[in-house]
């Protein structure tokens, strides 16, 4: 099996845990020193580390946003990076507004294990909009 082969499945089984609600399963690869990117422009951006770091992420944006899933519709590796592209549902915690915007993961993963996953929103201002920050 290829690195680029191995780094899909591991990112693959981290869709599939978070799609069942587990938290445990989506950090699986992730180390003590995996950091996790969310843009800085939104109220819950900067660098979240480890298995921890997730739902400590995730608890924040849900205290704007009701709801959160995210689609996945293709991914793709190139050596240690894993790309998953994808649109994410949000629903406005105080406004009620529903929103659909781009969203590209991109996984640095090194010996099976998650260095790095970056979030890049494909529109902030209009999930800003949504959670009534905008």
């Amino acid at each position: 099996m290829s690195v680029e082969e191995r780094n899909i499945k591991i990112a693959e089984a981290a869709y599939a845990a978070n799609e069942r609600g587990d938290a445990d399963g989506f950090t699986a690869s992730f180390t003590p020193d995996t950091e996790i990117h969310e843009a800085e422009s939104l109220p819950y951006g900067g660098i979240y580390k480890g298995a921890e770091g997730f739902p400590t992420v995730i608890g924040k944006v849900l205290e704007h946003f009701s709801v959160l899933k995210f689609t996945k519709h293709n991914i793709i590796a190139s050596g240690d990076n894993v790309v998953a592209w994808g649109a994410l549902d949000l629903t406005g915690r105080n406004t009620g507004i529903s929103v659909t915007i781009p969203l590209i993961e991109i996984w640095t993963i090194v010996d099976g294990k998650t260095q790095k996953l970056q979030v890049v929103y494909g529109d902030t201002a209009t999930a800003l909009k949504a959670a009534g920050l905008l």
